[in-house]
């Protein structure tokens, strides 16, 4: 059986993106594939279980029959973190390995989610590094790429933390300016110093992109219609609050978007709609006349009513803009596009012993 620890060097650097993919592409070519993730930082309660958002999302994609109990044995919820800082969590690294050794039982490889930097769990004594060595795991780490020294930094430190235990390294959401440099400097610089790159993965819109129903759902909007269309993606969230004229070329520029402005602004609501707009979100919990709730039903957009003011509707957008997250199909499916094309999957098989 194969561990395959997947790590980055900041949060939200693309994670699932990799192990979501690698664990189809092994389960296409034969293989049995689990998933486990030691430490959960997003609890979900479903039924009486308390999970992770991620190991539900896993064992649901890759048609997983462990109890999730199992899939992820601690997860950081406020009663746990209370017991922890209270000196109460004095099982967790073994906790940890049990499941573990009841997940990847039957597995010829195991995907595992990591969290944060590789010394997460250390307050719990079970910090993700040792359980890395202690299983023999062979680690992908990513980043997303924006100053090229922090990368770096972050894959050299990767690579003296874990030695033998790194396959390699992926550059994350790189700009297309920025692809030739990497392939030029640092895939060399970093293979000198016994670093492999697996893979640079462009920017791509689809995957930055938010279903409308994410954005619903962090801002507790009301949906006055289209609710067929909530899983429809937003790439780009612009704010109405210019004049009409102005806003309406800068709407036009802007293509798949969501539009947030005032409910009262019914001419800024009308100018987003004659354009490529995904959504509507009016903030203030102030509601549309018919007339654009009609016109809007015609286009075929959403119309979400929040009670936020504007700049706390903008920083809660962004904020969900910045996660990716693959629970849309065509997401999923552009995910998988770019593993088989800009990692080295086959390299990749071959140096953990693997078939693809």
């Amino acid at each position: 059986m194969v561990p395959i620890f997947i790590g980055s060097v900041s949060r939200f650097s693309g994670k699932n993106l990799i192990g979501l993919g690698l664990g189809m592409r092994f389960q296409q070519a034969g293989l049995k594939v689990g998933y486990f993730k030691p430490i959960g930082m997003a609890p979900r309660k479903i039924g009486d279980t308390t999970t992770d958002v991620d190991a539900e999302f896993f064992a649901e994609a890759l048609s997983l029959t462990e109890p999730l109990e199992q899939i992820c044995p601690v997860t950081l919820t406020r009663e746990f973190m209370r017991e922890a800082l209270g000196g109460q969590a004095t099982d967790v690294k073994q906790k940890i390995r049990d499941a573990y050794n009841k997940v990847s039982a039957d597995k010829d490889v195991l995907i595992i989610g990591g969290i944060g930097n590789l010394h997460n769990g250390l307050f719990v004594d079970a910090p993700q590094i040792d359980f890395i060595r202690d299983i023999g795991a062979k680690a992908i780490i990513l980043d997303n790429f924006e100053i090229s020294h922090d990368s770096l930094d972050g894959f050299l430190w990767a690579k003296d933390t874990l030695a033998d235990n790194l396959a390699g390294v992926i550059f994350n959401r790189v700009s297309t300016r920025t692809v030739d440099f990497l392939n030029q400097y640092a895939v060399p610089f970093l293979e000198k110093k016994g670093v492999r790159t697996l893979g640079i993965i462009p920017k791509d819109p689809i995957l930055g992109a938010a279903p409308v129903r994410d954005l619903s759902e962090i801002l507790h909007a009301d949906v006055l219609c289209c609710d067929d269309q909530l899983d429809e993606l937003v790439e780009h969230v612009t704010i109405g609050a210019m004049n009409v004229e102005s806003a309406l070329r800068h709407f036009r520029m802007v293509h798949n978007k969501a539009v947030i402005t005032g409910g009262d602004r019914s001419d800024i609501q009308l100018a987003a709609l004659e354009t490529s707009t995904r959504c509507l979100i009016l903030t203030g919990e102030l509601y549309p006349n018919d007339l654009i709730v009609g016109r809007a039903q015609q286009a075929k957009v959403p119309i979400l009513v929040v009670r936020h003011a504007t700049a706390d509707t903008v920083e809660r957008c962004e904020h969900i803009m910045g996660r990716l997250s693959l629970r849309n199909e065509k997401k999923l499916n552009r995910a998988l596009e770019i593993i088989d094309t800009q990692m080295d999957l086959k390299g990749f098989g071959e140096m953990v012993g693997l078939k693809l």
